[in-house]
């Protein structure tokens, strides 16, 4: 039986597949104190929480009827019911209503003025993920808008910044600069 020997070609092939798949394999193939741009870095700042009061002006027909700024992590739900009641809804509760929201797109795609159509719209849907704009329709006072629009600004920026890399760079190829000619 004869035995196939690599020629010079293929090892140098060989090298090269196995030293690049060893820096993959790495965070990068620099040295240290190029690895500590990874470390540094702005902090993204969690954005401040928001207050959303909804007002039932007929059977299951609601309107926003104010919306303000919070500190992080008290964010809420105000619901002034049409006879009276006033409730509440904020913390894991608030965070189990969005979410199911959130799954359920059947349920604000609808249209119309029900309690969890309503909510979706104003800044918690906003918060919660929806991406769009809030729509004025569903403020008693479409100016209301107003009064979170530097806020809505503020958690766009920090979904930017907290899905992005730090430096913009990442792995093996951060020493390169892009394109086809680089």
């Amino acid at each position: 039986m004869k035995k196939k020997y690599l020629t010079i070609g293929d090892l140098k092939r060989n090298a090269f597949i196995v030293a690049a798949a060893a820096c993959m394999g790495l965070t990068s193939c620099g040295s240290n104190n190029q690895n500590e741009e990874w470390n540094t870095g702005e902090e993204v700042a969690v954005p401040d929480g928001v207050i959303t009061e909804l007002t039932e002006e007929a059977p299951d027909e609601w309107k926003i009827t104010d919306e303000r700024t919070t500190a992080p992590g008290q964010s809420m739900a105000i619901l002034k019911y049409n006879d009276g009641r006033v409730d509440t809804l904020q913390g894991l509760e608030l965070q189990n209503q969005m979410q199911a929201l959130a799954n359920n797109q059947q349920v604000y795609q609808q249209g119309g003025f029900g309690m969890s159509s309503v909510l979706w719209w104003s800044a918690l849907g906003f918060m919660a993920g929806r991406t769009t704009a809030p729509r004025p329709g569903y403020y008693a006072n479409p100016n209301l808008m107003n009064n979170t629009a530097a806020w809505r600004q503020n958690v766009q920026t920090y979904r930017q910044q907290s899905t992005a890399p730090r430096s913009g760079r990442s792995g093996f190829f951060r020493g390169r600069s892009g394109g086809a000619g680089a």
